[in-house]
């Protein structure tokens, strides 16, 4: 038990119950380590003390803290035993061996690694740069309407004014013709200067007449000019709202990707920092603990001088180590990386629980690959 470790209680205050908070958060319940023992500590450590069958008083001593310190220690993902041959005079051998694992440097939890592993796996899934789907078809119609000329009315180019003036020219020679006739009735069928200038002046009544109409047909060419231009802006538009369309959508999918990687990330960051300060408080702990013994038992060598050599046995993955990893997985399969889905699902594979594997492999299945776990 922990025997060096300060009693706490409700209205303490500073590192010895930062210390407690984080015990408690490593086994499951979420705490603010905020080093003041307040009404939510006391009800963590009265719910842990009713679990693992305490003395239930709501105060933190030497064997609340032991025991905390004891499930961390036992849960923690070591790299296996210490292979120190360090004999420390008046330590137990369970301290010494776990003293000695501990100073060897901290190791990133199965927790830790897989929460980065996810993170990891996100920024493939970051979508491509935007490369608008119409800007080839509005450039080309910017240049269309920046290049169209200005109005400018010709008759002889202009169908209608055509159309008329053959119309015009028909009656108009009709109608001298008709003239012609009708002089030549009166005069017996002769020409006459007076007949000629009759004629020709009926003719040009019907030029005239299509003069007169030119401003008519002059209007008419603008407002079809000026209906082409409103055209080719409508569509200029249309194009432009699609694509303002197709770029709001993509901004949605980055922001998207944007959130969810800023989220693993926050979140592979605070786990891995609450798993930093369990170690460093299972250091301390373990140093304070060799300190006490070394001191209790006034020099005399008290262990047999032998640390454990036995590798620890490999545990099973936790549920939310295997969670990151099948969303990172996932990740990868969903980004087109089988390669790097596959590792990761071979890396932890001797450590799967048989509906571990099941998840996996349906996982693998779902995007049409196979993997034997």
């Amino acid at each position: 038990m922990a025997k060096n470790y300060p009693t706490v209680g409700y209205g303490s205050y500073g590192d010895p119950v930062r210390q407690l908070q984080q015990a408690l958060n490593q086994v499951g319940y979420s705490l603010e380590v905020d080093g003041g023992f307040g009404k939510e500590t006391e009800a963590a450590v009265i719910d842990y003390q009713k679990k693992n069958g305490l003395v239930v008083d709501g105060v933190a001593g030497s064997e609340t803290m032991g025991s905390l310190l004891g499930q961390i220690m036992g849960g923690a993902a070591s790299g296996g035993a210490s292979t120190s041959k360090q004999v420390l005079s008046g330590v137990s051998d369970e301290t010494a061996d776990k003293l000695a694992q501990l100073e060897k440097g901290y190791t990133a939890s199965d927790e830790v690694l897989a929460a980065g592993k996810e993170y990891e796996s996100l920024q493939a899934l970051q979508p491509k740069a935007y490369a608008s789907s119409f800007a080839q078809q509005l450039a080309a119609l910017y240049e269309e309407i920046a290049g169209r000329p200005g109005f400018h009315y010709d008759p002889q180019k202009d169908s209608a004014y055509q159309q008329y003036a053959a119309i015009y020219a028909r009656q108009g020679k009709a109608a001298m013709e008709d003239t012609l006739g009708k002089a030549a009735a009166l005069t017996g069928g002769y020409d006459s200067s007076y007949a000629q200038g009759a004629a020709q002046q009926a003719y040009h009544q019907y030029l005239q007449q299509l003069g007169e109409l030119l401003p008519q047909l002059e209007q008419s060419a603008r407002e079809r000019y000026d209906a082409q231009g409103k055209a080719l802006l409508s569509q200029y538009e249309l194009l432009q709202q699609r694509e303002d369309a197709e770029y709001e959508l993509w901004q949605q999918e980055q922001k998207l990707w944007q959130d969810s990687s800023e989220q693993a990330r926050e979140a592979y960051e605070a786990l891995r920092k609450q798993d930093y300060d369990a170690y460093e408080l299972l250091l301390k702990y373990y140093a304070d603990k060799a300190q006490a013994e070394q001191k209790a038992s006034d020099g005399q060598r008290v262990n047999s001088g032998k640390v454990s050599d036995k590798a620890a046995s490999q545990e099973s993955l936790s549920s939310t180590a295997a969670d990151s990893l099948q969303r990172a997985m996932n990740n990868y399969l969903k980004g087109g990386d089988e390669v790097s889905a596959l590792a990761l699902a071979q890396q932890y594979a001797a450590r799967m629980t048989p509906e571990q594997k099941r998840k996996f492999t349906a996982l693998f299945e779902k995007y049409g690959k196979t993997v034997t776990l």
